[in-house]
């Protein structure tokens, strides 16, 4: 998976933008970052490989989950998408039937909000990341069993419409990746190049289609790309090139520009949990956003931009930190593979692997640490959790305490 989004992020977009002769973004000429990003791209893919490769092929005896069949998969799939939905429709209000459709949402202004959770807000719009994990549930049970179908579809259906009119394109990779990954983890097959291909083609359609036309929480609008093919689509998403050529911009200018900042990433991931009105003067993006300003030079110019997550830890301190970080992401990587080796026959455990493994998208694309984790809390965490709830440590005499099969 991390060869994939580095292929996207480092390889595809970048020479999309030598192509077309675009080194700019923004109106910034970024060319002088390219070879430094380059450079951090591929120190920071050997650390992973490094530190992936040497964790040992064997863990002390985990804790597996007695008992967990379909029917509690199914049932914490549909727990999963009503907590999601009826936490972000209390914050929505009526606005939740508009924004299910991305073609006539932003024709709804006067539409009054729900609730006010004061403080709190952010956690509740934070809930529709549960559909997330609720919707591959239910597409695990279904591949496995063939059963609950048309709900499925109706979920899908749902939770499409509102994430695209939300505009931001990260859920809608996790949902569709993770569908067409656990449908094939739970029937026991090999994707086929067949199927892979057209998805991997519709979903940089569907990425182009979003980045040409989407407002924030207004949805689409279409008239942005009349005249416009597929494969113009297609083309238009690799147009991720611009979070690779700020990354360059901010590890060229780091630390001659840009002083490096230390900790206060891992500092602002432990406060960012915290609302701000809870903990006035908190700024958590504050390192982030004064060190675009310097590559933009503009505080208002760089407004929307980000960087890929290695140049967060080069900002952070260097060549050191970007290998440290990326020898810590491989580690766990690796953990994550062997925890799954020992479950793979659990639907939880699947599911679980599958949402964990398609994150990476979000670490390794968006330089952000804070906004990372408390992603991370909403998505793939409560699987985690839940996981912890049912499960009970195996004995080292337990047949069930070998893994089913060894690591690749």
């Amino acid at each position: 998976m991390l060869s994939v989004i580095f292929l996207y992020y480092t390889v595809a977009g970048p020479l999309h933008a030598l192509q077309q002769g675009d080194w700019t973004d923004r109106g910034v000429d970024l060319r002088y970052g390219m070879e430094i990003a380059w450079q951090g791209a591929a120190i920071s893919f050997a650390a992973f490989l490094v530190s992936y490769g040497l964790i040992r092929q064997q863990l002390p005896p985990p804790r597996r989950s007695t008992g967990f069949d379909s029917r509690q998969a199914w049932r914490l799939g549909q727990t999963l998408n009503v907590l999601g939905i009826t936490f972000f429709g209390l914050l929505t209000g009526p606005r939740l039937l508009f924004l299910l459709n991305p073609l006539t949402a932003r024709q709804v202004e006067a539409v009054g909000r729900g609730l006010d959770f004061g403080p709190f807000a952010n956690y509740a719009g934070l809930a529709v990341n549960f559909l997330i994990p609720g919707i591959l549930l239910l597409t695990a049970v279904w591949a496995s069993q063939r059963r609950g179908g048309l709900q499925l579809l109706l979920w899908l259906i749902a939770a499409s419409g509102i994430y695209t009119t939300l505009g931001f394109r990260y859920r809608l990779a996790l949902l569709f990746s993770g569908v067409l990954l656990v449908f094939y983890l739970a029937r026991g097959r090999q994707p086929r190049a067949g199927v892979v291909i057209p998805a991997v083609a519709g979903l940089l359609g569907l990425a182009g289609l979003i980045g040409l036309t989407r407002s924030y929480g207004r949805g689409l609008n279409l008239s942005g790309i009349e005249g416009l093919g597929f494969w113009d689509l297609v083309l238009a998403g690799f147009g991720e090139s611009g979070i690779f050529l700020t990354s360059g911009g901010v590890m060229a200018l780091t630390p001659s520009d840009i002083s490096y900042v230390g900790i206060t990433p891992l500092v602002n991931t432990v406060l960012f949990p915290i609302p701000s009105q809870l903990l006035p003067g908190k700024d958590s993006a504050a390192y982030l956003l004064d060190a675009t300003a310097v590559v933009y030079n503009s505080s208002v110019h760089n407004a929307g931009a980000a960087f890929l997550n290695y140049a967060e830890y080069f900002l952070m301190g260097g060549w050191p930190a970007l290998i440290v970080g990326y020898l810590l992401l491989g580690w766990l990587c690796r953990r994550l593979w062997l925890w799954f080796l020992w479950r793979r026959q659990e639907p939880i455990a699947q599911v679980t692997y599958v949402c964990a493994v398609t994150f990476l998208y979000v670490v390794v694309s968006r330089g952000y640490l804070p906004q990372v984790v408390m992603l991370f809390g909403f998505t793939v965490l409560p699987l985690f959790f839940y996981y912890y709830r049912i499960s009970r440590p195996v004995l080292r005499h337990d047949p069930r305490s070998a893994p089913a099969a060894q690591p690749r």
